[in-house]
């Protein structure tokens, strides 16, 4: 018998432009995952500070791909599983590679089942709204310190103007071992994001560790954006919404309608009758 479980992105795909999941839609994975015995859960490059709230009433009982494939975690356990750490000669390659360039970003550890993100200043609309929206999460530390000295690094962030993203990522491209996704924030008008992480760290690899765990024969899955892409080549169908980028629609084996529309709920529960 075919064992079969759903895996949605989050920004841009389940989540509409108030970052929610649509009403509608959350009653009617909730009533799919009670009534038909579905498996739904989610790969997203947020961290489980912000996705612990935007899933709290929605009845996922998988683990959930967390910042783009470094880490499984458990939302019943409230636990990290399966981390992906940067190594600390790679951590020492990046900063000295970069130089100065570390103080327009983000670095994240994990220390004893705690996330912690350290920073050395802020400056910048997109740098001030990442944090002023994050700082009093529960599973979330910010930490303002000189960043030449960490361990158990999982994670760089850096947001900012687009030619300066593109600076420090054609800096980093001769670092052996990470890799890194560049992209428009959704929720700026001028500035970009660029995520480095452990090159094992993917969503393509949090798929493969999803069907290991719950035996599953196919994944399909849903997305919007650039990051969405290597869980595309490793899914048994890749779903994009109408919202997407070019890049993701051209390698989707579906389009369905926008992240405002409930498009995934939709789509799951039309699948499910067929």
């Amino acid at each position: 018998m075919e064992r079969l479980i759903y895996v949605s992105d989050l920004d841009g795909t389940l989540l509409n432009h108030d970052k929610q999941i649509p009403e509608k839609a959350k009653r009617i994975l909730n009533d799919l995952m009670i009534g038909e015995d579905i498996h739904f859960t989610v790969a997203t490059a947020r961290t489980p500070a912000t996705v612990e709230l935007i899933l709290k009433d929605l009845l996922v009982q998988d683990p959930i791909i967390v910042m783009n494939g470094v880490a499984l975690y458990d939302l019943q356990k409230h636990q990290y599983e399966e981390v992906e750490y940067i190594s600390p000669a790679q951590v020492q390659s990046i900063l000295k590679v970069i130089g100065k360039w570390v103080k327009q970003g983000f670095i994240y550890t994990i220390r004893e089942n705690q996330l912690l993100v350290h920073y050395d200043q802020l400056v910048g609309e997109g740098r001030i709204n990442f944090y002023e929206e994050r700082k009093n999460l529960q599973y979330k530390k910010f930490i303002r310190e000189p960043l030449n000295e960490l361990n158990e690094v999982i994670y760089f962030v850096f947001i900012d103007l687009k030619e300066n993203i593109q600076m420090i990522y054609n800096l980093l491209q001769s670092v052996e071992g990470i890799d890194m996704v560049m992209y428009k924030d959704l929720y700026s008008k001028e500035e970009y994001l660029l995520e480095v992480y452990s090159e094992r760290a993917t969503k393509a690899n949090g798929i493969k560790k999803l069907r290991k765990r719950g035996g599953y024969s196919k994944v399909i899955c849903f997305g919007d954006q650039l990051n969405d892409l290597t869980m595309f080549h490793e899914a048994d169908e890749g779903i994009a919404v109408s919202n997407a980028v070019d890049e993701v629609k051209v390698l989707a084996s579906d389009v369905i309608g926008s992240n405002d529309e409930g498009s995934v709920a939709y789509f799951i529960q039309q699948r499910t009758k067929e």
